[in-house]
């Protein structure tokens, strides 16, 4: 099966040709890094936008206005009218460029399939989202099994169990061997199993860290499986382990299929002579220089279409303030000559008060970063939250514009698994939005099989 590309393109060619051209954009990389919404005051990050998109932007008179606009403009099935009275009409090349980014992305509407009520004993270990999840992915699980005579499943990067336990507890034909790097996450998963009487012959668990040396952990699974047909599965694989599964499919004959629905993009790394099959992994993008910056893979893990919708009659929110105070603060360290290298910063947490205002927020912030507080003055920062308190909305909508290409980002991933997968020899290569996106957004499913010989 093709992949099911956006209804304007025809062939994998153009897709794969807008896609790229798009991340590849001057404005995709500035507002996905190439100037950090904490830098933008430093750098002019607005100034470097559209002069139509700011002048617009700016006539609006509550930047909350502005920013539901542009979430708006992504949502694949949007229930309200775009050019409203209260904002007035957009610049006709950022109503374009809004499109083209809805129309590039993969689509997420869920796809129809099977879905089981989990048992209560099963139901009562989830909350809502895990039941969604497990559901609907132990039953597609078990028709692939059913259509391809499999009786293994080996589940990677297992954690708790919810799925390897559902497995080995709804379908006692299947044996399911669990995988996960954390012993405490399989002596979880193995005392759910308990509770629920699982015999340990149908649910085996190893404690395995997964990375790119696949021999090893090959032979472990290749002996489990005994000559067996297996499915290889994974519910949400953590950054770069859905890569490697994909590499454990394309290379262990033994493995008949593939389910694998991967999470937390930032934490893929990008090729570089350290790590030469690091993203992108396919030929076809590599051969089109794709990269994405670590801000843009961390943009790819957002959802903004599910966020809750501001309250307008309210004050805004203290995370404005905090993004607004952020940027502030670094302007100000930039401009005192004031370094503090990335390798020595030490993350602080935003604690309730801190947000009150500029000066209690940069004096808990220095104090983090080990900066004396003689360094600046109370005088200096009264005079930094003067200069630039106004640009709270424009620090605002620059945020929002970095989410606004988060199923940008995260189906440049998909596609570039995609065509690994392809290139691999695989057959009945898709991508399949699995769960319903408003409870899960990580909801592209990575699915192929191979010929009956065990080739991809």
């Amino acid at each position: 099966m093709p992949i099911s590309l956006p209804g304007s393109f025809q062939s994998l060619d153009d897709y794969t040709t807008a896609i790229c051209d798009l991340v590849n954009s001057p404005l995709v990389r500035q507002i996905t890094g190439g100037i950090h919404v904490n830098d933008a005051l430093i750098y002019n990050a607005w100034d470097a936008l559209s002069p139509d998109w700011t002048a617009w932007w700016s006539s609006i008179p509550d930047h909350r206005l502005a920013q539901h606009h542009l979430i708006d403009s992504i949502d694949e099935t949007p229930t309200t009218v775009l050019i409203r009275s209260d904002i007035g009409i957009p610049p006709d090349s950022l109503t374009q460029w809004l499109e083209q980014l809805r129309s590039a992305s993969l689509s997420r509407a869920q796809r129809a399939g099977p879905c089981i009520e989990l048992p209560p004993e099963l139901a009562a270990q989830m909350n809502t989202k895990k039941k969604a999840e497990v559901s609907v992915a132990a039953a597609y699980i078990r028709q692939v099994c059913t259509e391809r005579n499999i009786t293994s499943a080996i589940d990677i990067g297992s954690g708790q169990g919810y799925l390897s336990v559902a497995l080995a507890h709804l379908f006692p034909e299947l044996r399911v061997l669990a995988i996960d790097g954390s012993e405490s996450q399989i002596a979880a998963s193995k005392s759910f199993a308990s509770t629920l009487g699982v015999p340990a012959d149908r649910l085996t668990h190893l404690v395995r860290y997964v990375d790119r040396k696949t021999r090893a952990l090959a032979e472990e699974m290749a002996a489990w499986a005994d000559g067996q047909k297996c499915i290889l599965v994974g519910l949400h694989a953590c950054g770069q382990l859905s890569e490697h599964m994909l590499r454990y499919f394309a290379q262990l004959p033994f493995v008949d299929s593939l389910g694998a629905v991967g999470c937390c993009y930032n934490h893929i790394v990008p090729r570089s002579p350290d790590c030469p099959d690091g993203f992108p992994i396919s030929e076809r993008l590599r051969n089109r220089e794709v990269s994405l910056s670590a801000t843009a893979l961390m943009t790819g893990c957002q959802a903004p279409n599910n966020w809750e919708r501001t309250d307008l009659s309210s004050p805004d929110s203290t995370f404005s303030n905090r993004r607004l105070y952020r940027a502030i603060f670094e302007k100000l360290l930039h401009d005192k000559g004031i370094d503090v290298s990335a390798k020595s910063r030490t993350p602080w947490g935003i604690r309730k008060g801190d947000t009150a205002s500029f000066a209690t927020f940069a004096r808990r912030a220095m104090h983090s970063l080990g900066i004396d507080d003689g360094a600046v003055s109370d005088a200096e920062l009264a005079e930094y939250d003067e200069r630039y308190r106004g640009c709270k909305g424009q620090i605002a909508i620059l945020w929002t514009l970095s989410v606004l290409c988060c199923k940008l980002v995260e189906s440049a991933i998909a596609l570039d698994r995609y065509c690994y997968l392809v290139e691999q020899g695989a057959r009945h290569v898709d991508v399949v939005p699995i769960f319903d996106y408003r409870v899960s957004p990580r909801n592209l499913m990575m699915v192929a099989r191979k010929e009956s010989g065990g080739h991809a």
